[in-house]
């Protein structure tokens, strides 16, 4: 049976050490996702073929070090999270000297590194493991914003685990801090010049809509609509996680089957692009696998980074939450036909292209009733980017064998990220019941042969 021993748990502070810092209200964007979002995780796998003694001796220490470094610049995540005073539905979050990021060393035992890091389906209780939790106050609104887990496996690998509360930041925040770390971990000596520090001030996101109390009142619904529809069953020990991919060949024979489609109906030409054609192929590949038909309604949805959209801008490296969001929607019909990938590719293209030239509280208003039309129902989301790079994120010990989303499973999510192996191409990560699991991955693969 596998089992993860806990060796060694840190708390990591931030360095040079750091005085008190003012409160940093969070902005609408942020305080939405406090409401009904779990915490984002992440996995980073790497090979490590020494032993574990050598990890703690060699490695850890430049790993604490280049963290407390990178902490002293992305000081929110050692802080915590709580209501504002003078309000009972508004956040900040506080810094306080001595505040840390918990950090636990920990080996596993009991299964293959190769496998688990593999992209065949595997049990997903497994990966769980590997995953740290946030620290929870037992008194009041507190939230942890960080936890980070080494786990190594002896003379073969070793994980990095994130969980960290999406209130703090996006997807983009999040890893414009890891790669800051890695990039400190890098070098023979780190220093606070090794990392460029983030864009802090929180309070360039100005909700022109005034929608905040309607975002804040949305979201306990959708909550409780969730409640009672049933929570996924992410505790199901037969659910697998596996990884697909989309080579760049692949996409570009997407691509061209789509704008074929396009011309033949005399339809305009929407938006196309490696994410689009991806969506559209995972999306057909599992309705078929859940077995929807007739005129049963799908959704699709994803967030969008809106730092480059805003008006007037904000800078690109802007640590907080900055998203909007799309929604394409089709019947189960249209998406089983024999031309359902270039429909859906349609839909979505025009989705996106719908956003152009919107202010985001205005997309996000539109969005609010909609979400809560569709919560408990058929939706699809997106989880990750390929413009994220996560295999860019070095430590030194080369880049990843692979990364995991496991937070995926409580959202109906699937993950995304660029492919490993190959410029131009797309990964997808999946975590299904076994039996679902097997039947995406035969649809998926006979698709391919079908192009």
């Amino acid at each position: 049976m596998a089992s993860v021993r806990v060796l060694q748990e840190i708390r990591i502070f931030p360095s040079p050490p750091l005085p008190a810092q003012p409160p940093q209200a969070l902005s609408f964007l942020d305080a939405m996702w406090l409401q009904n979002s779990q915490p984002v995780e992440r996995l980073f796998f790497y090979n490590f073929p020494h032993p574990t003694s050598d990890f703690i001796d060699h490695n850890l220490p430049i790993l604490t070090k280049s963290l407390s470094l990178t902490l002293r610049h992305f000081y929110p995540l050692a802080g915590s999270i709580r209501t504002s005073p003078d309000s009972d539905n508004r956040f900040e979050i506080v810094y306080e000297e001595g505040d840390s990021v918990s950090f636990i060393v920990a080996e596993f035992t009991g299964d293959d590194f190769g496998n688990i890091s593999g992209r065949h389906p595997r049990s997903f209780k497994n990966l769980r493991l590997l995953v740290p939790k946030l620290a929870s106050s037992s008194y009041g609104f507190i939230y942890s914003p960080l936890s980070i887990q080494i786990t190594v496996f002896q003379n073969q690998g070793l994980s990095i685990g994130f969980t960290i509360n999406h209130a703090v930041c996006d997807g983009y925040g999040s890893m414009q801090f890891l790669r800051s770390w890695a990039a400190a971990c890098r070098s023979a000596k780190p220093t606070l010049d090794d990392i460029c520090p983030p864009f802090l001030d929180r309070s360039v996101i100005i909700d022109t809509h005034g929608i905040r109390q309607k975002i804040f009142d949305a979201t306990r619904q959708f909550k409780e609509i969730l409640k009672k529809e049933g929570s996924f069953p992410f505790s199901d020990s037969n659910l697998v996680s596996a990884t697909f991919t989309l080579n760049k060949n692949h996409i570009l024979r997407l691509k061209e089957h789509v704008r074929t489609k396009q011309v033949e109906e005399g339809k305009p030409s929407y938006h196309l692009s490696a994410f689009v054609v991806t969506c559209a192929y995972v999306w057909r590949c599992l309705v078929k696998a859940r077995g929807y038909d007739g005129d049963i309604k799908l959704c699709l949805g994803s967030p969008v980074d809106w730092r480059s959209r805003m008006r007037p801008p904000i800078p690109s490296n802007y640590f907080g939450n900055c998203l909007g969001t799309f929604l394409a929607e089709l019947k189960a019909v249209q998406m089983l036909g024999k031309d359902g990938i270039e429909v859906a590719a349609m839909e979505i293209g025009k989705s996106i292209d719908g956003l152009k030239g919107k202010d985001l509280g205005e997309i996000l208003e539109a969005g609010i009733d909609k979400y809560l039309e569709l919560a408990g129902r058929r939706l699809l989301s997106i989880a990750g980017s390929p413009k994220f790079r996560v295999y860019d994120a070095n430590f030194g010990w080369g880049r990843p064998v692979k990364v995991e989303v496991t937070s995926i499973v409580g959202m109906g999510a699937m993950s995304l990220a660029e492919s490993r192996e190959e410029e131009g191409g797309m990964e997808i990560g999946l975590i299904l019941s076994e039996e679902e699991m097997n039947k995406f991955g035969r649809n998926f693969a006979t698709g391919l042969l079908d192009m």
